[in-house]
């Protein structure tokens, strides 16, 4: 987005006015692009990361007490 993108209705705006207005919206936008790339790639958060090492690996042949055989 660019200032030339931006359209005041209201007649007799200063330029300090409109720089604070595109100041306003550049922060706005800025914003939302990190609350979405957020939520597009969320990562692990804390407790998920603490969890990691008191699991145990999986074993593909570890039994559950009871051998079912055909």
């Amino acid at each position: 987005m660019k200032i030339e993108d931006v359209r005041f209705i209201t007649r007799g705006v200063t330029p300090e006015e409109k720089a604070a207005v595109w100041a306003v919206l550049d922060a706005q936008i800025n914003e939302e692009s990190v609350i979405e790339h957020a939520v597009q790639s969320p990562g692990m958060n804390s407790w998920a990361k603490s969890q990691i090492s008191i699991r145990e690996d999986m074993v593909e042949d570890r039994g559950f007490g009871r051998e079912f055989t055909a």
